[in-house]
């Protein structure tokens, strides 16, 4: 054969051999593909679970309204199971004379909150003129008097060291004391300024570093606690001290007046700090209902307190009050389940795929590790199994969606009620109540029905 013959044969076989070897890979290929493929997908549903009203009561922890002053709720039908003290619970009352300790009232305020079901905060004025309790000889001066003075004066030597090494002996005692108390839910700075408020009209105010050593007292005897510093103070420090304290949030005392007398309203960086941390406020004494709705949202408020608006609810208008309901409503985490996806069916001890679907009709997140529960009931015997689904309301602002892998273990075969709850990992607090109707008496929602082959 020639030689050109022979080279044409042969690149043909070579041919016909690569299109013979891509087939046979493909087929393999294809081949390999069905093998490791499941012989067949688990069926999904998803759940719908029914919402209540915007104007729903939703009586959880550190949001809506909270107690104080003694003021009972207003309206009567908001439920109110935070307990604030400030008036209660000044420095002088707490230590009446150096290292003579007297927490009953702080033990008070704990066991108020508690019986409701509630949490606690307070702050701690070191100076309050013109208060109430200056008048009671019966009452010790808000101001105890190892604490040094300012020349000429009854306002407190702010930067001494005696005065901030007093502060420290004090504040970690309550740390000591409280600081892991389930029952506690949030610290005011206070310490500083007339009512703790961190302004003065009388004698020399306080140095930044003293002010940040006031600050960081707090912070440091309360570690997992959240604590609060009123806005009041300039932004430069206040974004130093948040700077310095993972576990600092804002206060103010004045929602409902123009620009709430604080700074938050003046930068963008102290309007930002609510999505990792807590701004709690009370209502101002010349409030004005639609702004403080307003302010609500925009400022992104947790709490509103339960006295020192100037009104009587009855005598609002129509306007007024539904901004005023709006607030209450509104104000801090309002959180709806949405919907359920999982296997409607599906072999016990596979693994699961648990999809939620949530979103926050409130102005802010909520700041704890809440932590949600799937319960799987069996119909005939009430026995239950239950996984959790993680974390993921921590933080949630509008819409969100979630997904977890569930082991299904010990289950049997049989049908399933899928039962969801938010629960608090310290078992303190009830189960989150959810802006969705039919809720259990024991704060589970009821999802839908699933079935275990």
């Amino acid at each position: 054969m020639p030689e050109r013959a022979v080279t044409t044969l042969t690149t043909r076989l070579r041919r016909a051999l690569a299109s013979a070897t891509a087939g046979a890979c493909v087929v393999a290929a294809a081949l390999s593909v069905g093998a490791a493929a499941p012989a067949s997908a688990a069926p999904e549903r998803t759940f719908k679970v029914a919402p209540l009203g915007l104007g729903a009561d939703l009586p959880n922890p550190l949001r809506g309204q909270y107690r104080w002053l003694g003021a009972e709720p207003t309206p009567a039908t908001v439920t109110s199971n935070d307990v604030y003290y400030r008036d209660q619970v000044y420095w002088g009352r707490i230590e009446p004379a150096d290292n003579a300790w007297d927490f009953s009232l702080i033990e008070a305020g704990l066991a108020e909150a508690a019986s409701r079901g509630g949490k606690f905060g307070f702050r701690v004025m070191a100076y309050c003129p013109g208060c109430w309790m200056g008048s009671r000889a019966d009452l010790p001066p808000v101001t105890p008097s190892f604490v040094p003075r300012q020349s000429g004066g009854d306002v407190p030597d702010w930067g001494s060291a005696e005065f901030l090494a007093q502060w420290r002996e004090l504040m970690a005692e309550l740390g000591r004391r409280y600081g892991d108390d389930p029952r506690l839910g949030y610290v005011d700075v206070g310490g500083y300024g007339s009512y703790g408020e961190w302004h003065v009209d009388a004698g020399t105010p306080i140095p930044d570093a003293a002010g940040l050593a006031v600050v960081k007292a707090v912070a440091e005897a309360f570690p997992s606690k959240h604590v609060l510093l009123n806005t009041m103070t300039s932004v430069p420090f206040t974004l130093a001290a948040l700077k310095a304290n993972p576990n600092l949030g804002l206060r103010t005392d004045s929602l409902g007046c123009p620009d709430m007398y604080s700074m938050v309203a003046a930068d963008a960086r102290l309007q930002d700090v609510w999505r990792t941390r807590p701004f709690f406020s009370e209502w101002c004494t010349r409030a004005d209902p639609i702004l403080g709705a307003q302010q609500v949202r925009r400022f992104h408020v947790s709490t509103l307190s339960s006295g020192n608006m100037p009104w009587q609810v009855e005598s609002l208008t129509a306007q007024q009050r539904a901004a005023y309901d709006r607030a209450l409503a509104t104000a801090g985490y309002r959180i709806r389940l949405r919907s359920v996806t999982l296997p409607h069916a599906f072999r016990a001890g596979t693994r699961i795929t648990v999809q939620t679907s949530w979103v926050n009709q409130g102005s802010a997140p909520t700041y704890d590790r809440w932590r949600v529960e799937l319960d799987l009931v069996r119909t005939t015997t009430g026995r239950t199994v239950t996984r959790s689904l993680g974390q993921p309301l921590r933080g949630l602002v509008g819409a969100g969606r979630d997904k977890a892998r569930l082991r299904t273990s010990g289950l049997s075969r049989g049908t399933y009620d899928v039962v969801l709850r938010v629960v608090d990992p310290a078992g303190y607090s009830a189960p989150m109540h959810l802006a969705n109707a039919g809720r259990s008496s024991v704060g589970g929602y009821h999802v839908g029905s699933i079935r275990v082959r």
